[in-house]
């Protein structure tokens, strides 16, 4: 009896872990970026029209300039992401 208490309530910790995670990323996209915060793991930058050759800091969209024309994220990885402004 011991050992099916102990597996359901491991169980639960681990759908409550997930839970609590998957929260919190949802939250993430959509409270506002601290660009000064933002610390690239995998590296990158971003560029714009109307910033001409300039590498700007940042890993996401949301660090991007306000006033930015056709920004392009950047990763150390090569992929890029076209930034709309939905991001």
């Amino acid at each position: 009896m011991a050992a099916a208490s102990m597996k359901l309530s491991l169980t639960f910790v681990l759908l409550l872990s997930g839970l609590v995670v998957f929260c919190e990323v949802a939250a993430a996209r959509t409270r506002k970026v601290d660009c000064s915060l933002v610390r690239c793991i995998q590296g990158g930058y971003i560029t714009c029209d109307n910033y001409p050759c300039q590498k700007l800091d940042g890993c996401i969209c949301a660090c991007a300039p306000n006033d930015g024309k056709n920004c392009v994220l950047h990763l150390q990885s090569g992929s890029t992401n076209k930034c709309g402004k939905a991001e």
